[in-house]
Parts: structure tokens; C-alpha cells; sequence
């Protein structure tokens, strides 16, 4: 009996590790993509057989990717460190900002992913340009110096997609746009 219990909180110690990214505390990109297909799956459903459901209805589904703006640049000048530093402060203002049933993830490098469950692109895009601004005024003491960045973010939703890999297409598309109309901006997928 001791030994199935020690063996249970062991799994769940591995799962974590599996699905969580050790610096943010996030979910890395396996743990939100299988959580976040979830949720696909069940907007499918409700497009599928509206009537079916009527206690629980998800009607759709957003994404929004935030990048920070010159990360590299942080990383040279002020050290890996001080990287690590913004993405931690970016996650936790993130987390503040969105319900318990949205999922966040650490994506790649500096890169961070929401799923806005029942969100819609209109929805997205100002839970998103709000995370924007709060991070712009934000500082953060480093060494001597009071630090900050800026990111840029992309945002849609399932609505302009058919399945989860159309979807992160169609919002990386709308973040590069928001690198290249000059960064410190959210930008909704046309």
C-alpha cells in the first residue's frame, strides 16, 4: 500500500517534469499542446452538433504568442540571467492576468503561448495588448540598474482555423507582423 502511493506521487512528479518547463513553472509546448487540443476538440464538437451540449458550451477557442522584444540583446548585455529574469516576470504577470482554465506555456526560448478558453479573437487581443502595457511599464532591478522590455504578441482564433497546427500558424503569423510594424505591439491575424 505505501509502495503504490510512493509509485503514484512519483508519476506525477515524472508527468510534471514532462509537461512543465523548470524555469517559468509553465507548461512547455508537449504539455500545452495536449491540453489545448482538449479544448479543440470540444469547440469541434460544439460546431459539429450545437444542440447536443447544453450545459457545457465551448464555443471557441484563441491563441496569443508573446515574444520579447530584443532578448537577445538582454542576454548579451546584461547576461542569460537577466533573461531568465524577464521571462520569470513576464509568466507571473501573465498567470495574474488570465482565469485558471487558460493555459500558458513557455514555447521556445523567449517565447510564450496562452490558450483563451471560450475566448474569442476580440477577447484575445485585449487580455493580450493589457499584458503588453503592464510589461512595458514594468522595471525590474538588475545589478544597479532598473531594467525593462517590451513584447510583441500575435493573437486568433479557432474560428480562422480547422485543427491546432493551422491555428499557431495563422497567430506566429500575426506576431511577425508585430515584429515588423515595429515591436511593442499586439497584432489580431487578418
Amino acid at each position: 500500500m505505501q509502495e503504490i502511493k510512493k509509485l503514484k506521487k512519483e508519476i506525477q512528479k515524472l508527468k510534471e517534469l514532462a509537461y512543465k518547463d523548470e524555469l517559468t513553472g509553465l507548461y512547455n509546448r508537449r504539455g500545452f499542446k495536449e491540453e489545448a487540443e482538449k479544448f479543440i476538440k470540444e469547440v469541434i464538437s460544439f460546431k459539429k452538433f450545437p444542440k447536443r451540449r447544453k450545459t457545457f458550451l465551448l464555443k471557441n477557442f484563441s491563441l496569443v504568442i508573446f515574444d520579447i522584444d530584443n532578448f537577445k540583446k538582454l542576454n548579451d548585455v546584461y547576461g542569460h540571467q537577466a533573461g531568465d529574469e524577464a521571462l520569470k516576470i513576464l509568466s507571473k504577470l501573465i498567470l495574474e492576468r488570465v482565469r485558471d482554465i487558460d493555459l500558458v506555456s513557455r514555447w521556445g526560448g523567449e517565447e510564450i503561448i496562452l490558450g483563451l478558453v471560450g475566448a474569442d479573437e476580440n477577447d484575445a487581443y485585449k487580455i493580450a495588448d493589457d499584458i503588453r502595457e503592464k510589461i512595458s511599464k514594468t522595471k525590474f532591478k538588475w545589478g544597479r540598474k532598473n531594467l525593462s522590455f517590451t513584447i510583441s504578441g500575435g493573437a486568433a482564433d479557432f474560428n480562422r482555423a480547422k485543427n491546432f497546427e493551422e491555428l499557431i500558424r495563422k497567430v506566429d503569423e500575426a506576431l511577425y507582423q508585430a515584429k515588423k510594424e515595429g515591436k511593442n505591439r499586439i497584432i489580431k491575424y487578418l
